[in-house]
């Protein structure tokens, strides 16, 4: 339709004294196929992985969002080191301040790791674990493992520093997303053996792999 009209005005556009010059040669058109409603209905599974905001290699870790008091805390670089072992275990996530559905780690100043999941912006999140750190009282709502460590330890709020573990995307085939969400915090909780006493997880839920 486009080029149609295109040939059919070009000899009018030629004879202006303004533009005729400027387009000496006749434009090449080039075409695509059309999206497809068997494209809409049945998307590629790996589509979402390669929406990702960066031309080329794609970044590994967690981010500032440079918007909220929470940049502050981040920890930065692709990996992270087991709390025990020392091991270097690299990461794959890539991840903001206000990035959803993921796993994170908290990070204490003796070393101690809490392992945690959200399906909020996480920066929500850590400012909920700040809040209850900051107004900590025994036996009340702010009284978590966190909390209560910080309080015990005399750490200040400042020294909390976390990062992004792992995103967890919405199951392309079906599946419930805050199980899949259980069962990697839980398997992240195991693999950085962040349970009391060598972290500040009090537990992990079993339940969601039944």
């Amino acid at each position: 339709m486009v080029e149609r009209i295109v040939k059919q005005y070009w000899p009018v556009l030629q004879t202006d004294a303004t533009f005729g010059p400027l387009f000496s040669n006749f434009p090449r058109f080039a075409y695509k196929k059309g999206k497809s409603i068997r494209d809409t209905l049945c998307s590629s599974v790996g589509s979402d992985r390669l929406n990702t905001p960066f031309k080329g290699k794609a970044k590994v870790g967690t981010f500032p969002c440079m918007e909220c008091n929470c940049c502050s805390s981040i920890i930065k670089g692709p990996n992270i080191n087991h709390p025990i072992s020392g091991q270097e275990i690299k990461l794959n996530a890539f991840a903001t301040c206000k990035t959803t559905h993921v796993i994170y780690v908290l990070k204490c100043p003796c070393g101690m790791l809490y392992v945690g999941k959200t399906i909020r912006p996480v920066n929500v999140r850590i400012k909920e674990h700040k809040g209850n750190i900051r107004n900590f009282k025994a036996d009340s709502y702010s009284d978590t493992s966190v909390s209560r460590h910080f309080h015990m330890a005399k750490h200040n709020v400042c020294q909390l520093k976390r990062k992004i573990l792992e995103t967890v995307p919405k199951p392309t085939r079906g599946g419930d997303h805050s199980t899949i969400l259980l069962q990697r915090e839980a398997r992240w909780i195991r693999r950085l053996e962040s349970t009391q006493p060598k972290g500040l997880n009090e537990q992990y839920n079993l339940s969601c792999f039944l």
